[in-house]
């Protein structure tokens, strides 16, 4: 065995060692990128909202993308997990402040409620709005956790399209953002595309790949 084949050897397993046991966690992240009230289309990324498993609850970390001067007041999100009904669900850990903000959900994924009907299109099954003249700036992230008693969510609850309200189709989430530059005008922006959860692991090997190819480079 040459010794730079050996190096890579010991690498390997010395990673084994140090994460014997390292996949559950696992990150998506969806890009608000589909104007649909006014109509428009794509467009780039006016934010991005970023799902991180938690073993028992889910992450949501959201950042306005928008521009200067932009508010971002809501965030509608889709759940479907077989067992358990919208609202079960449970908010904890919210970054911003406690009289800042409201929260709701359905009581099923089978049913309309005007409040959780995106302007123009889309009935969705969960949401986190800003109350009187507070917001998310331009650059700034708003954190929450969703949880439910004796269950672990995964990201993939999380992955579904609302129920159709009449627009252009359905989203996975949507949110409103006010003062958009140049029209100062507000919009309605979604995601279409689905996200692919990408495992700790998948991560971790990647690394190691990376450290493979160094050491050889190396080697040589």
């Amino acid at each position: 065995m040459k010794p730079q084949s050996g190096i890579v050897l010991g690498v390997l397993l010395l990673m084994l060692w140090m994460f014997p046991a390292a996949a559950p966690a696992a990150t998506v992240t969806y890009g608000l990128d589909y104007v649909f009230s006014p109509p428009t289309g794509t467009v780039s990324p006016l934010g991005f909202v970023t799902l991180t498993d938690l073993g028992t609850a889910v992450r949501f970390d959201v950042l306005n993308q928008a521009g200067a001067g932009t508010k971002l007041d809501s965030l509608y999100f889709n759940f479907v997990n077989g067992t358990l009904n919208p609202n079960q669900l449970v908010f904890s850990n919210v970054s911003a402040a406690s009289n800042t903000y409201n929260t709701l959900l359905a009581p099923s994924t089978s049913v309309t409620i005007s409040a959780l009907k995106a302007d123009g299109d889309g009935y969705f099954d969960g949401k986190f709005q800003y109350t009187g003249n507070n917001f998310l700036g331009s650059g700034q992230t708003l954190s929450f956790q969703l949880s439910a008693a004796g269950y672990n969510l995964a990201v993939e609850d999380f992955n579904f399209f609302s129920i159709p309200g009449g627009g252009a189709g359905s989203y996975i989430m949507a949110s409103h953002i006010q003062n958009m530059p140049l029209s100062g005008s507000a919009v309605w922006v979604g995601t279409v595309a689905a996200a692919v959860p990408l495992p700790a692991t998948v991560l971790l090997f990647a690394s190691g790949l990376s450290g493979i190819t160094w050491l050889g480079r190396r080697g040589q």
